[in-house]
Parts: C-alpha cells; sequence; structure tokens
C-alpha cells in the first residue's frame, strides 16, 4: 500500500493542472510578442473599441480644419492627411502583435512621423492628433516608464508648438490645452495598464490556487485510502492466518473467524466509498472496537480504553485516525504482545513492548525515527502528520515505558 499510494501522490502532482504563465507587463490591449492567437484575439477586440472611441473625439479637429478660415483645397487637403494619420493609427497595431520591442519602436515612429508632418498640412491644431501616438504607446510599453517617456516627449513638443505660435494664440486657439489632455490620456493609460495588470496576476493566483487543491485532494484521497485498506486489509490477513490454523482443531472457531472476515471486508468496501466520495469521517469509538478486535486476533493483551468519550469533539477524528494506524503498526511491524491505548481530553498515546523506536523524537510535521513503525518513508505516520500539523496537533514517537514503541497525538488547550 505504501508504495501504491506513494505512486499516487506523485501522479497527483505531476498531473494536476499547470497555472498559466504570468504574462509580462502591458496595456489591456497591449498584448506580449509571444501571445497565443487566443491573447491576440482578446487583444485586438479590447484595441478597437477603444480605438474608435477615440476617433469619435477627432471629429472636432476635423470641424477645427474646416473652420480655420483656409481655403476649400486646403481643407480638403488637410482632412486627406488626417484620414491617412486616422488609418496608420487604426491599423498600426496589427503590425505589432507578434513584434519584438525594437519592431513596435519602430511601428510607432513611423506614425509619429506622419502625425508630426501635419503640422506642415493642418497647422498647429495637428497636436490634437498627438494623442492618438501617446495611446499607441502603450504597445511598447514593457516597463510602464516607457509609456511615461513618450508621453512626456509628447507634452513637450506640444509646448514646443505652442511657444513658437505664441502664447496668447495658443491660449486663444486651446492648443495650451493639448499637453493637459495629453497628460490626462497617458494618466488614463498607466491606470488601465496596472488593472491589467493585476488582472493577469489574479489570474494567475487563481490558477494556481486551484492547482493546489486538486494535489491537495489527491493527497488527502491517497492518505485515506491508505488508512481505510491498509489497517483493514492488515485485519483481514491476521484473521484468515488464524483461521487456517484453526480449521482442522477448532472449525467452530475457524468459522467465526471467517466470519469477521467478511465483516471486515464489507466495512472496507464502505470505507473506500466513503473515502471516494469525500465525506469520510473516522469515528473513534468505532475505531476503538475494530482495535479490539484486530489485537485480539493477533494474540495482543490490550489495554484500551471502554470507548472515546473521553476525548474532545474537535480532536475525535484525529485521535481515530492514530489510533487506526498506531494498532495497524503495532500488529504489521512491532511483534509486541502487549499494547496500553491511554486516552484523555487533548492526547491519545499508544505505546507496545515490541521491537520499537530507541530514541525519541518530536514532529508537528514532519518527525523522523527509525524503528518498528515506518516513520521515514512510510505513507501512513506521514499522513498522520499531515493530518495532526492540519489541526495545530503534535506527533511524537519515540520509546515506550513498555519497553517498546510509544506513538502520542497531542493538541494543547485552547
Amino acid at each position: 500500500m505504501s508504495e501504491a499510494t506513494s505512486t499516487t501522490e506523485a501522479r497527483g502532482t505531476a498531473d494536476a493542472p499547470r497555472a498559466s504563465r504570468p504574462a509580462p507587463r502591458s496595456f489591456p490591449w497591449a498584448v506580449p510578442p509571444d501571445a497565443t492567437d487566443d491573447e491576440i484575439r482578446v487583444g485586438r477586440r479590447r484595441w478597437y473599441a477603444g480605438a474608435v472611441f477615440a476617433l469619435l473625439w477627432q471629429v472636432l479637429e476635423v470641424i477645427a480644419v474646416w473652420t480655420d478660415g483656409r481655403s476649400l483645397r486646403a481643407h480638403v487637403v488637410s482632412t486627406i492627411a488626417l484620414a491617412v494619420v486616422y488609418a496608420a493609427y487604426l491599423f498600426a497595431p496589427e503590425l505589432m502583435w507578434r513584434r519584438s520591442l525594437r519592431g513596435r519602436v519602430v511601428v510607432l515612429a513611423g506614425v509619429a512621423v506622419l502625425a508630426a508632418l501635419l503640422l506642415f498640412v493642418v497647422g498647429p491644431l495637428a497636436v490634437w492628433t498627438w494623442l492618438l501616438v501617446a495611446a499607441l504607446s502603450g504597445f511598447v510599453a514593457e516597463r510602464f516608464w516607457v509609456a511615461g517617456v513618450v508621453v512626456l516627449g509628447i507634452v513637450g513638443a506640444q509646448f514646443l508648438v505652442a511657444a513658437s505660435t505664441g502664447w496668447d494664440t495658443a491660449v486663444n486657439s486651446g492648443i495650451l490645452f493639448a499637453p493637459v489632455i495629453t497628460v490626462s490620456v497617458g494618466a488614463s493609460m498607466l491606470f488601465f495598464g496596472r488593472q491589467r495588470e493585476a488582472e493577469q496576476r489574479l489570474g494567475f493566483a487563481q490558477d494556481e490556487i486551484t492547482r493546489l487543491a486538486v494535489v491537495e485532494e489527491r493527497a488527502r484521497f491517497s492518505r485515506d485510502l491508505h488508512d481505510v485498506l491498509g489497517h483493514s486489509l492488515t485485519v483481514v490477513a491476521m484473521k484468515s492466518e488464524l483461521a487456517a490454523r484453526l480449521v482442522d482443531v477448532d472449525p467452530a472457531r475457524a468459522k467465526a473467524e471467517m466470519q469477521d472476515v467478511e465483516r471486515l471486508s464489507r466495512d472496507a468496501l464502505q470505507g473506500l466509498r466513503r473515502a471516494v466520495s469525500g465525506y469520510r469521517e473516522a469515528d473513534l469509538d468505532a475505531e476503538l472496537v475494530s482495535a479490539r478486535a484486530a489485537l485480539s486476533a493477533a494474540a495482543i493483551d490490550a489495554v484500551l480504553p471502554a470507548d472515546g468519550s473521553a476525548a474532545g469533539d474537535e480532536v475525535r477524528s484525529l485521535f481515530a485516525w492514530v489510533l487506526r494506524e498506531g494498532i495497524t503498526n503495532v500488529i504489521r511491524h512491532a511483534a509486541a504482545s502487549r499494547v496500553r491505548v491511554t486516552l484523555t481530553r487533548t492526547t491519545l498515546t499508544i505505546e507496545d513492548d515490541g521491537t520499537g523506536s530507541t530514541a525519541g523524537a518530536t514532529a508537528t510535521a514532519g518527525a523522523r525515527t527509525g524503528g518498528a513503525f515506518d516513520v521515514t518513508g512510510g505513507n501512513g505516520l506521514r499522513g498522520l502528520r499531515e493530518r495532526a500539523d492540519a489541526v495545530g496537533a503534535t506527533l511524537t514517537t519515540g520509546t515506550s515505558d513498555l519497553g517498546g514503541f510509544l506513538l502520542r497525538v497531542e493538541r494543547s488547550r485552547r
């Protein structure tokens, strides 16, 4: 059982779903160059939803161009130039999705050059189109400060244009207000970028929690399977051997033992079904009865409590598991003739006079003790340590007063 359980736990860890990789820092629509098709599809949807909204505000730019008092020809040329810049802004991400940082910078620089050339066609009002370049800067922001530098550069250029036209003219035409809007757009981008990063980290954490939950559940099932079948099959084997020896000398006793084997087999099957369903809780009173019968079948003198009423409600399940595993190990490994079980509200102690450990050790979650009990590598006591640690109890192993092995679990009073 130990080898099988170890294999199950190892396979559970290996087969558990892995958490998705944490995506690098990016803006909501600026997916990393190694993104999957699904991630690009999501980024594309986010980008075009926001880009179309941004272009709607550019209607004010077109209106301003057509009401600036220039000739019809100048208006038409300016409108065509604006349309080229808007198209470049709208479809530039298609050239960025799978490119490295350098490739994205080249595309961004191309759009920025087109926007800068608008100064010669549209005039100072072209500074309002530079907001679109600030929006595109999110595609090159592997770190947020990159977008910050781009935005500050655009703001500086806008101030230069305002200074070249004269501050009074810049104020009257509203050009001096463009840097404020640019900073606002940049701050919004940084905000959405951080929000996106938080969403990515949250998704990664949720995936990791899911993976750990699967691993823990598989480990729990492995422990339960070991505890159910390990104990029951040990008693079945002992009673079967006893029945085989008695079949010729005392057929009635042999028949009674085989009836016990049938009962224990049914109990094991029921326990297995409960373990599979995930609702099994060990019962201390039932384990005391089972331990008494198992020790009697193994011809081991036992001193056990009549029932489990002395134990506190919060530790009854833990004590039941410890009793089951402790008695199973006594029968399997200890070669003992006497066993003593002591029970209080917060402590369960199992002692024998067999070939137990010669040195004690205390463990809250990982004791290491040699001896008849398979403490170092067995899944049984390792599972008990995990159960004890889960409820804040201490598992102790050592040499008993009877000369054999001692197993004690104790939960401090609260």
